[in-house]
């Protein structure tokens, strides 16, 4: 509990891990009523997740040296942001909207609100400030061990983002029956991928 990465570390697996038990939840719900609230309930998950990310991204820097002036208003401010996308996402129908069930895939996902554009692009924005910090991080490494550790970090922080992102809501609407090929590589590296970070 004292130690800063952990604990950034910590929020984001449980974020991530919230947002792949309501995807199972959903998988398994066998009232077609409770489907909308593991969908929405999900969104604690999602939302959150880029705040965290940016967190952990930011206490590795830290590590380094580098002192959080910026990063110190900028990591609770992504934590705001992420309760306020999550508000949206639970109690409104303006981030997402109702779900929808893909008839061939058997896939149910939310559709998406006039807001998730902007959520989107806070999104991936988000993630490309997180992976630039560690890349920063890499950068002031002095052994070649920690420089070795850093790097593993680099190429796999990108699976939470990739792992948790709502892909279905900009492909999967009523008139499309089946989930795009290359979304397939990006579900798969986003799933292996939090694996590896663990075993880090």
């Amino acid at each position: 509990l004292n130690d800063s990465v952990m604990r950034a570390f910590c929020a984001l697996v449980t974020f991530v891990v919230v947002a792949y038990l309501a995807e199972l939840m959903v998988s398994r719900a066998i009232v077609p009523a409770s489907v909308e609230g593991f969908l929405r309930f999900q969104w604690l998950g999602i939302a959150m997740v880029p705040a965290a990310h940016f967190h952990l991204s930011s206490t590795l820097l830290s590590t380094t040296g580098l002192l959080p002036r910026r990063r110190r208003f900028l990591v609770p401010l992504g934590y705001i942001l992420g309760l306020i996308f999550l508000g949206l996402a639970i109690f409104s129908d303006w981030l997402v909207t109702n779900p929808v069930s893909n008839p061939l895939s058997r896939i149910p996902h939310l559709e998406s609100g006039p807001v998730f554009p902007i959520f989107a692009v806070y999104f991936w924005s988000v993630a490309a400030a997180s992976i630039y910090n560690v890349w920063r991080a890499r950068q002031r490494c002095i052994t070649r061990t920690t420089r070795q550790r850093m790097t593993s970090t680099l190429l796999t922080y990108l699976a939470a983002p990739l792992g948790v992102f709502p892909y279905l809501l900009i492909t999967g609407t009523e008139g499309q029956d089946i989930i795009p090929l290359w979304l397939w590589p990006i579900v798969i590296l986003g799933t292996k991928g939090p694996t590896g970070c663990l075993l880090q």
